[in-house]
């Protein structure tokens, strides 16, 4: 036993410049696979029809509550905005595909602002909630957002994975967990779909 301990201690004495690019290789596959898994894409869509009729990879029922303090719109509750379907996005300025459709939220919110409520959820823990304003003005997204300071929202919603958007009902029942990014046609799909139940 202790001839194989010191020829691994020797063999890597020898060439450490080899040990720490093994290191390395091995801390970047592992960061791949973590941004594989948080930045996921959505191979179980469904589809409109399915939508309309409550279809939705989530057990259906009545979503938990959304409360906190925007950035810039004040106090946001799921309770204001009774009889009216809303929009949940989660999200974090670090992450790529967060960043690339944050565009056509805005686009649909736009669009569908006054008939669907709007609200995006930041996750910190990478970026602070500075971050999280300064980003948003940057890319000139206007609906409300609001970081979610003790992660309450995320766990509740069981959000693991960003981004993510989530679809509530005009009784505030999940109708459908959209996990990736989501294009500014597959909003207007899901948010009419919504709108016509």
């Amino acid at each position: 036993m202790d001839l194989i301990f010191d020829m691994t201690t020797t063999a890597s004495n020898r060439n450490p410049k080899r040990t720490l690019k093994r290191l390395w290789l091995l801390t970047l596959i592992g960061i791949v696979a973590i941004a594989a898994v948080a930045c996921g894409s959505d191979d179980d869509a469904k589809s409109v029809a399915e939508v309309a009729v409550g279809g939705s990879n989530v057990e259906v029922g009545t979503a938990p509550d959304v409360t906190g303090e925007t950035f810039t719109h004040g106090d946001f509750s799921l309770d204001q905005h009774e009889g009216k379907p809303v929009l949940i996005n989660f999200w974090f300025p670090s992450c790529p595909p967060c960043r690339a459709e944050m565009p056509d939220l805005q686009a649909a919110y736009e669009k569908y602002g006054d008939d669907v409520a709007f609200i995006g959820v930041q996750q910190l823990g990478l970026d602070s909630a500075a971050n999280g304003q300064a980003f948003l003005r940057e890319l000139g997204v206007v609906y409300p957002n609001m970081p979610d300071l003790k992660s309450t929202v995320q766990f509740e919603y069981e959000v693991f994975s960003f981004p993510s958007t989530i679809f509530l009902d005009k009784n505030h029942n999940i109708a459908r967990t959209w996990t990736g990014i989501i294009s500014e046609e597959q909003l207007g799909e899901q948010l009419d779909a919504l709108l016509a139940g």
